[in-house]
């Protein structure tokens, strides 16, 4: 951790006042040379109050459908400056355990407890949304977006994770983080260095905007399509006892009357369906000898299912040398098990995996691929695969309680619907420019956290 600083010796005093404890982490801190830094707290327009905070409305106020919605600490997630909305982060409540606060788009929201420390802003008014109790509303206006920036950077993450007290599994960080400095430029033309930073936050903003647009325009490009039905009518029936027997489970989704519809759609659709080939599946493998990494220097992208995200993209880039890699041509890629979203929302993403733009990659057992089609149809299988009607269809399939998991045989099962080739096309342009947004951001992020270096050592920022 480059911010960390690590002292090579310590007084008797030092070792008096950390009540005679010899842990090294007690003697770690931040290294900052930049004197012109100022604490979050002097940067707030006033001094929080209660109504900054959010309230717990507790569990026996979830529902299951409901207009008013409750956000937790999980909406907020490092790899995102705006909310990561799923059915584990916003959850339905009650209507009477509802409170209007008016979250406000432009509004800056930070995490207390469990993931200390995670900012967002949000892209829109959230009228009938409120926040949990581990979130606060920072209450900022001047230089809002530079402040921000910094919030998102590792360099406040890191000033937290010597503020919060350590050995224990959720941590609550009160409000310590108002103590984390944010360093400004101390140059001549230190406005135009604070508006520059600006507009890489507003530009990241506006591109993490248009991916989720362009992500619900494929969904309902999808829905619409689908809806081209033969004259077939959805019934619903109870599984019978037979049926329970084959399956040799009570607790499965695919019983479900959701489950049902939607695969009735899918095989009611009046292109028809197919089925995967099972010679053109593969299982993923971890390397017995490997060095991970993030540097460049190693051979491969490594791939497991914190990889790959909601969109269908690479996440955080990690890096493989091994003797045998297992990714050297286009595919689409699987995610089999996750202990992401407890109700298995998230088994089952997909991404078409183009090795001319990421390289030749190694991917783990968590994932499968499957190879063999046309780049087309991988692509438009991999959006299909992200759409809402297939959340909710692998959440039905997935097995397991902690970390679900979908074995080779049911992907084997989901029928892809044959679209007609110009809706493939359209569907798959659009997927394609939301891997190249996907792509833009990451280098924006890149440059901003350069800045953000180049600012905590004091060092003068060329605009």
């Amino acid at each position: 951790m480059e911010y960390v600083r690590v002292p090579t010796e310590i007084s008797t005093k030092e070792v008096v006042s950390k009540g005679y404890s010899f842990s090294a982490s007690q003697y770690k801190g931040v290294r900052i040379t930049n004197k012109n830094s100022v604490s979050l707290r002097e940067l707030l327009d006033r001094p929080l109050k209660p109504s900054d905070k959010g309230i717990e409305v507790g569990s026996q106020s979830y529902i299951t459908h409901s207009p008013f919605q409750f956000i937790r600490t999980k909406g907020l997630q490092p790899e995102s400056f705006l909310p990561s909305f799923s059915p584990e982060s916003v959850v339905p409540v009650l209507p009477t355990s509802f409170k209007k606060i008016g979250l406000k788009e432009g509004d800056v929201l930070i995490s207390k407890d469990s993931n200390i420390g995670e900012v967002i802003i949000l892209d829109r008014d959230y009228p009938q949304h409120m926040i949990s109790g581990g979130i606060y509303r920072l209450p900022i206006t001047k230089q809002k977006y530079y402040i921000f920036g910094l919030l998102k950077s590792e360099f406040f993450k890191t000033q937290l994770l010597f503020l919060v007290s350590r050995g224990t599994t959720i941590k609550h960080a009160k409000t310590l983080f108002l103590d984390c400095e944010i360093p400004f430029p101390n140059q001549k033309n230190k406005d135009e260095v604070i508006k520059h930073i600006e507009s890489l936050v507003l530009s990241i903003i506006a591109q993490e905007k248009s991916v989720k647009e362009k992500s619900e325009l494929l969904n309902q490009l999808i829905e619409k399509e689908l809806a081209n039905q033969k004259s077939n009518t959805f019934h619903y029936e109870y599984p019978t006892l037979k049926k329970i027997g084959e399956n040799s489970r009570l607790d499965t989704g695919t019983y479900s009357k959701r489950f049902k519809k939607i695969d009735f759609l899918i095989k009611n659709y009046k292109g028809g369906f197919h089925l995967l080939d099972p010679k053109k599946v593969k299982s993923g493998s971890t390397p017995k000898k490997r060095v991970f990494g993030g540097g460049a220097d190693l051979k491969y992208l490594w791939i497991t299912p914190t990889n790959i995200t909601d969109f269908g993209t690479i996440g955080n880039k990690e890096r493989i040398t091994c003797d045998k890699n297992n990714l050297d041509k286009n595919a689409m890629l699987l995610v089999n098990r996750t202990s992401r979203g407890g109700r298995g929302e998230y088994v089952g993403i997909a991404m078409f995996y183009d090795v001319s733009l990421y390289g030749k990659a190694h991917h783990n057992q968590g994932i499968y691929r499957v190879a063999g089609y046309s780049d087309l149809d991988l692509s438009f299988m991999s959006c299909f695969m992200n759409c809402q009607y297939m959340r909710e269809y692998c959440s039905g399939l997935s097995i397991g309680s902690k970390m679900k998991e979908m074995k080779a045989n049911q992907f084997l099962e989901i029928p892809f619907p044959i679209f007609p080739e110009r809706r493939k096309i359209e569907i798959a342009d659009i997927y394609k420019n939301i891997i190249q947004l996907h792509e833009d951001t990451r280098k924006t992020k890149k440059q901003l956290e350069h800045f953000v270096q180049k600012l905590v050592i004091g060092e003068e920022i060329i605009v």
